[in-house]
């Protein structure tokens, strides 16, 4: 057999190679993408289109949306960035990861069309995703912006509804250094007389007059699309609107993602005329977990209570903050969090430190591969400045400092039997994709 032909059916070769044909790691534009696509001449990718952009939560979004279709008996799609370990994360056809064998021959489809057109690796991937979708009959196609939204790959497929999660700071360097800027870069995804569910509580005023500018039917969080935590535990309750009446869903179990995206991904499928119940709602996302998103494990090797959370911004990190400060409500006895981070340098480090301050007893700092992340030593400089709680550990290896931070947390349960111990990963996705496996479900 040819090496060529080995070559193009092995997933890391094309991995390589995509990540080799463009210099930049990103380029935002949608010309060269445009023209590739146009290319590859494929149909429509679904009969019906979601695409979500957000500062956070669009991930969450993105999986509530698919749970609740599969649920529900449709055929669906859906393509997220990044992924935790594997690239086949980004594109599922019906919750199950495309094959690698399919991932080759799609990427092999998109070079073909591309011909002498540089493309990032994204764009690679997105279009990839794109083929993949065509060559099915699907009832839905969701689709998360990688970064920003205007100028994001994704957007040069037009929705048939659209999903703003959360507008905050982070991507400064491409989006703008404030919330208007930013706002303006994902608001590009609307299009005129196609519905946004927007979650934020206090809309910014671009959004108010982009949505009226081009007759955008709005559903607002706190507006049209409200959610309600019961007193009674695990219980909690939706209302929105269908076919232009309210609608209410009750005796809602408390899902493993939060309930505002949760709620807004009933909302956009609602909107496009969907109808369900609280059964299908419950049993979509009672058990369902989203890697990385406040997501609860046990240590491997010490059994050791472990969160990994991908926050890697202020906004993430306050709602971690406010998910961990419930742990010790929901228990009796105290909680000592330990935290191993690792942070992109051109994050803003100093807001993710101080949001998670109030929760942290003791901080692992580490790092991992890729010229973006910060250097461990330099990053402990950062959270001395802003952090009051010692620095236990410096460590170049993530795996080692969460090692370390097992290791202390069970001695510490040893040594105080009435208390418990969490370990928490945090700071990017790469964080958690470093020691996930060190860890099982809980």
């Amino acid at each position: 057999m040819p090496i060529k032909t080995v070559k193009e059916n092995n997933l890391d070769y094309w991995l390589s190679y995509i990540s080799s044909v463009h210099l930049n790691e990103i380029e935002l534009g949608l010309e060269r993408v445009q023209v590739v696509y146009s290319r590859m001449n494929l149909k429509k990718l679904a009969k019906k289109v979601v695409v979500v952009a957000g500062t956070n939560g669009k991930g969450s979004c993105v999986a509530a949306m698919e749970s609740i279709l599969l649920e529900s008996g449709c055929t669906v799609a859906s393509y997220t960035s990044p992924h935790i370990k594997n690239f086949s994360e980004r594109i599922k056809l019906c919750g199950i990861e495309v094959e690698e064998g399919e991932l080759c021959r799609s990427f092999k489809v998109v070079d073909v069309a591309r011909s002498e057109i540089p493309l990032s690796y994204f764009e690679f991937a997105t279009l990839a995703a794109f083929y993949i979708f065509s060559q099915r009959e699907l009832d839905f196609a969701v689709l998360e912006v990688g970064l920003g939204g205007r100028l994001d790959a994704v957007n040069i497929i037009d929705a048939d509804v659209t999903v703003i999660s959360s507008i905050a700071m982070d991507h400064e360097d491409w989006l703008g250094n404030d919330l208007e800027s930013i706002a303006i870069e994902k608001l590009g995804i609307l299009r005129k007389g196609v519905p946004l569910i927007y979650g934020d509580d206090n809309p910014l005023e671009v959004v108010l007059e982009k949505s009226e500018k081009l007759k955008v039917p709005l559903f607002l969080a706190g507006r049209e699309v409200t959610w309600e935590e019961n007193a009674k535990p695990l219980d909690w309750k939706w209302a929105g609107t269908f076919d232009g009446k309210k609608v209410e869903i009750n005796n809602l179990q408390t899902p493993n993602l939060a309930i505002a995206n949760v709620s807004l991904a009933i909302q956009a499928l609602f909107t496009l005329g969907l109808e369900f119940d609280h059964n299908i709602v419950n049993s979509a996302l009672n058990t369902f977990i989203l890697p990385g998103r406040y997501e609860k494990r046990t240590d491997k090797r010490t059994g050791i209570s472990v969160i990994l959370d991908v926050a890697h911004n202020p906004a993430s990190a306050n709602l971690l903050m406010s998910n961990l400060a419930k742990e010790n409500l929901e228990g009796n006895n105290l909680i000592q969090i330990s935290a191993v981070i690792a942070v992109m340098a051109d994050k803003d480090i100093g807001g993710i430190i101080m949001a998670l301050e109030p929760s942290v007893d003791g901080w692992y700092v580490s790092q991992f591969e890729g010229l973006r992340c910060k250097a461990a030593a330099d990053l402990a400089c950062e959270i001395q400045k802003k952090s009051s709680q010692k620095i236990e550990n410096i460590d170049d290896s993530m795996a080692a400092s969460y090692v370390q931070a097992c290791s202390d947390a069970a001695a510490y349960e040893v040594a105080n039997p009435d208390n418990g111990a969490i370990v928490l990963v945090t700071g990017s996705f790469q964080s958690v994709a470093a020691v996930r496996d060190l860890s099982i479900k809980r």
